[in-house]
């Protein structure tokens, strides 16, 4: 499902859309990127739990690097 985005040319504000329909309107060229990613990372099977990403920094805290 290839997610889409085109800009409206009255107001140079962005749309995604994908084959089963619009997902979004109106929104900065940035949002629409992000949108984008999101609807292909859901399609790829990840799920939204509302926790935060892991950062790679923070779990390797303390171990010297080199």
């Amino acid at each position: 499902m290839p997610a889409r985005k085109r800009q409206n040319p009255n107001t140079g504000k962005w749309t995604v859309s994908t084959p089963g329909g619009v997902k979004g309107r109106g929104m900065t060229l940035r949002n629409a990127n992000r949108q984008i990613r999101l609807l292909n990372a859901v399609e790829h099977g990840w799920k939204p739990t509302g926790a935060p990403a892991r950062d790679k920094l923070k779990k390797n805290k303390g171990r010297k690097h080199g």
